[in-house]
């Protein structure tokens, strides 16, 4: 198959790279090319910003793909991804989009499925997600254009651009303390990137995908605290948690982060991945721990356990507890 990948050298869509070329597809990345030598051998590269539209038409003139995974995020508007679609309009035969669980109304009853209402519940970042959902599904109701919503949540894996579970192996590897937002009680939810990608190529060309969207993610839900104790295991490595009121984040100016860069919010998440599993067969390949310890052996081998660190902040959060370093 024809690939084209709007992204292509960052964490989820590098990942969906190697994913079609193991599969033996011919893959075309479209991106700015801040990161292109992270690419393997073998990908075409066509240097544009998807979000200037007129480089963009001009950068896919004559191109027609089997499959396009729009998967960068700059934030993608649904002028973006109209745009897109404008410049394929005619050449491409199914349009796999990146969406986001965050388009559901979290003040639903859990598990969230495909049916849970959406919402702008997470404000601007649902809003762009909600509305480039509507555009495709759009285009597929009135002009039959295959399309397919992918919705991941927290992910995680090797090159990611989410300080989440590195942010807890810098700290737990220097014999730090974690700090932990109220009793750290509130559900997580966290898939593998290699599962992200390989679900991704999975449904491209599949026509019972066409025109629905999908949940995917790991079958593991774990509490905040949970998740740290975990990460600790991996490592084997002692950890200390270190439990705080979030409303103390209220008396700093310019609070910094305490919990991974997206982990803090008081909510609940649990996705029923049912729908995936029983239309198309897919299932998570990694469990969480063996998620996390793929992960882990990444990090030492990219020397990451030796960057530097910035620690002000959470000292000054540990020193208003009484436990100053």
């Amino acid at each position: 198959m024809e690939c084209l990948i709007l992204g292509g050298s960052e964490f989820i869509s590098l990942h969906v790279v190697r994913e079609l070329l193991r599969r033996g597809h011919r893959v075309t990345v479209l991106n700015r090319g801040s990161r292109n030598q992270r690419l393997p051998a073998g990908v075409e590269v066509l240097l544009a910003d998807r979000k200037e539209h007129a480089a963009l038409r001009a950068g896919l003139a004559g191109l027609a793909f089997d499959d396009v995974f729009d998967i960068a995020y700059a934030p993608t508007t649904a002028e973006d991804v109209r745009a897109a679609l404008e410049a394929l309009d005619g050449r491409v035969g199914h349009y796999l989009f990146c969406s986001s669980t965050r388009v559901y109304d979290h003040t639903a009853p859990l598990p969230f499925t495909e049916t849970t209402p959406r919402s702008l519940y997470w404000g601007e970042y649902a809003r762009h997600k909600l509305e480039a959902e509507d555009v495709l599904l759009e285009r597929h109701r009135a002009g039959g254009l295959p399309v397919t919503l992918v919705r991941p949540t927290h992910v995680l894996g090797p090159y990611n651009t989410r300080d989440n579970e590195t942010f807890f192996f810098d700290r737990i590897l220097r014999g730090r303390p974690v700090l932990v937002p109220g009793d750290g009680g509130w559900l997580r939810q966290f898939g593998h990137a290699e599962d992200l990608a390989h679900a991704f190529a999975e449904m491209a060309g599949n026509p019972r995908a066409s025109g629905q969207a999908y949940n995917i993610t790991g079958e593991e839900c774990v509490t905040q605290a949970g998740f740290v104790e975990l990460i600790a295991h991996v490592m084997g490595k002692p950890v200390e948690l270190v439990h705080f009121d979030p409303k103390l984040l209220e008396g700093f100016e310019k609070p910094g982060r305490v919990f991974g860069q997206n982990l803090v919010y008081p909510a609940h998440i649990f996705y029923s991945t049912a729908k995936a599993r029983l239309e198309l067969g897919l299932h998570p390949r990694y469990t969480l721990e063996a998620g996390l310890r793929q992960t882990y052996e990444w990090y030492l081998a990219e020397g990451l356990d030796r960057r530097p660190v910035e620690f002000a902040f959470e000292d000054q959060l540990l020193a208003r507890l009484g436990r100053g370093r």
